[in-house]
């Protein structure tokens, strides 16, 4: 469950990253009409995949979460913070893969992915990092 867990986390961050990064900046290329077309169908594509990560995502930290032995302190407090993290993840990754979105709307929702993204996955090498201190 774990590998399910961080490949899924590894696969939407990743996708964040590359649309922001890699396909926006590509886009701005395209004239009005080319460009929607083609931002349009990539939404389309994405949110198959954006949706089975979400509920693997989900599924799996449940499942890591409920399935923990014991907790070292302050880890609760820690966790919540991811939590409200990975809310802003998932609620972003929904409005973004509705259709009806506007393209700057889309740009400015891809960054702020990415850095939340990269903040949960370093809260959570520091939540690692610590069951590893409370088991030694």
């Amino acid at each position: 469950m774990r590998w399910i867990h961080i490949a899924s986390v590894a696969t939407l961050i990743g996708s964040f990253i590359y649309a922001r990064y890699i396909v926006a900046p590509a886009l701005t290329v395209l004239d009005g009409s080319a460009r929607a077309v083609f931002e349009k169908s990539v939404v389309e594509r994405f949110r198959p995949l954006a949706y089975t990560v979400l509920a693997t995502i989900l599924g799996s930290g449940l499942y890591n979460y409920l399935t923990k032995l014991s907790y070292p302190p302050h880890y609760h407090m820690w966790i919540g913070i991811k939590f409200l993290f990975v809310l802003h993840i998932f609620a972003v990754t929904i409005l973004y893969t509705v259709k009806s979105a506007d393209e700057s709307k889309r740009n400015r929702w891809l960054a702020g992915m990415v850095w939340t993204g990269l903040i949960i996955i370093a809260i959570s090498a520091f939540l690692r990092w610590m069951t590893m201190q409370a088991t030694v």
